[in-house]
């Protein structure tokens, strides 16, 4: 039963999404993101690169990934069907799995199968889940399957006797592959530390320490690349100084279109020309240093693109047209999640923590749905427990007003 209701959701979605690429023109058109920028160049010329030269714009797993495939398949109209594809794919496959991971983590049949159908139809970033060029997909099933592989292990109390080595190894490669997921991974190590029982700490403490290694032995050849080709040991991403300083200060919104199409040196060629003549780490704390400044000086305004920006991420302002399902999708989740700590609570702690976590440095720079794409899931998840529960009091009211004895 499991196996036919994980392949006909990821089937039912995958189809759905190749039609809405085909239906919406998104095959023919083949636009080029930053990652797609710097895969072209290793694929050409061997150089980890943008258009300004060396980079650490991004970690280098999905670029390098993005690289290969343009090896195989050129840098044309077939490479970007292939990429838009297996877009379409990874966003299916997440589908799928959270009806698995509904299952595994006790919520019923029930939850399963109306998680599978929302993720199904639900496509909370249309360029992210479709288009391609962009890693969110894979990072949404890292982190499913990082909160998956956490719920296990607490719940089977792993950790008090030897943690498998692959979780530690998952724990570094989803570091590599986007620093998003470090910080929940850091949430979650903190959480056992404060919830394990103080004569199993030390022992816990080692398994820590373990999955922080791994971490560090992923992380380490990236930083010695960077300090050897930019001058400075980035264990992560270059680019905060101007995503900070592209969404605060004068002029600037609390989303991504308009800062970015206006500011980034990606579309603005005064700033290309900037960082082109700095370099890429001098350029990122001159313009950090910038808009600290602002802050400093404007410190109300900055308040108001922060809020603005914690709300934008909890409920979309865009598109528009689906700006209420959205509003109440998200309250739908928060009461799911509430429902949840009365069900399951190791789950609900475990989603709570990468609610707290994931978001963090978001709320500092423009709002983007592709930022929140890798956590939609659980939204989904959550808003399909509140879903099922007011359904199953329905079919309860019903019965005791037919006299008919409610279902166990």
């Amino acid at each position: 039963m499991r196996r036919r209701t994980f392949v006909a959701f990821f089937v039912l979605a995958l189809l759905l999404r190749l039609a809405i690429a085909a239906g919406t023109g998104v095959f023919p058109r083949i636009g080029r993101t930053e990652m797609e920028g710097i895969a072209m160049n290793v694929a050409a010329f061997g150089n980890y690169a943008l258009y300004f030269g060396p980079t650490a714009y991004s970690t280098p797993v999905y670029p390098l990934f993005l690289a290969g495939l343009f090896k195989v398949f050129g840098t044309g109209l077939l490479a970007h069907a292939v990429n838009v594809t297996l877009a379409c794919a990874a966003s299916a496959l997440r589908c799928a799995l959270v009806a698995l991971f509904a299952v595994d983590a006790g919520f019923g049949r029930g939850v399963a199968m109306v998680a599978g159908w929302l993720g199904v139809c639900y496509i909370g970033a249309l360029d992210t889940e479709i288009v391609g060029g962009l890693d969110g997909p894979f990072v949404a099933i890292a982190l499913l399957l990082l909160v998956w592989a956490c719920m296990r292990l607490w719940r089977g109390r792993t950790w008090q006797t030897r943690t498998p080595w692959w979780f530690f190894v998952f724990c570094g490669f989803s570091a590599l592959l986007n620093p998003s997921l470090l910080s929940v991974t850091a949430g979650l190590l903190l959480a056992g530390v404060i919830a394990c029982p103080a004569p199993v700490r030390t022992r816990y403490l080692r398994q820590a320490a373990l999955a922080v290694a791994g971490v560090l032995v992923f992380l380490l050849p990236w930083a010695i690349r960077n300090y050897l080709v930019l001058g400075s040991p980035i264990l992560t991403r270059s680019n905060f100084g101007t995503e900070f300083w592209v969404s605060n200060g004068p002029g600037r919104t609390f989303d991504h279109p308009h800062n970015y199409e206006t500011y980034h040196p990606s579309q603005n060629a005064f700033e290309a020309s900037q960082v082109y003549q700095l370099g890429e780490v001098a350029y990122n704390r001159v313009r950090f240093a910038e808009a600290m400044e602002w802050v400093r000086a404007y410190p109300g305004k900055y308040l108001r693109l922060t809020a603005e920006r914690i709300a934008s991420w909890w409920f979309p302002p865009r598109p528009r047209i689906v700006l209420a399902p959205k509003l109440v999708l998200t309250l739908l989740a928060f009461a799911g999640l509430w429902l949840m700590f009365r069900r399951q609570p190791l789950v609900a702690w475990i989603i709570l923590i990468t609610w707290i976590t994931f978001p963090d440095v978001h709320y500092l720079v423009q709002w983007s749905s592709r930022y929140r794409y890798p956590i939609d899931w659980q939204i989904l998840l959550c808003a399909s427990m509140a879903l099922h529960a007011a359904w199953q009091e329905f079919r309860r009211r019903q019965e005791a007003r037919r006299g008919v004895p409610a279902a166990a």
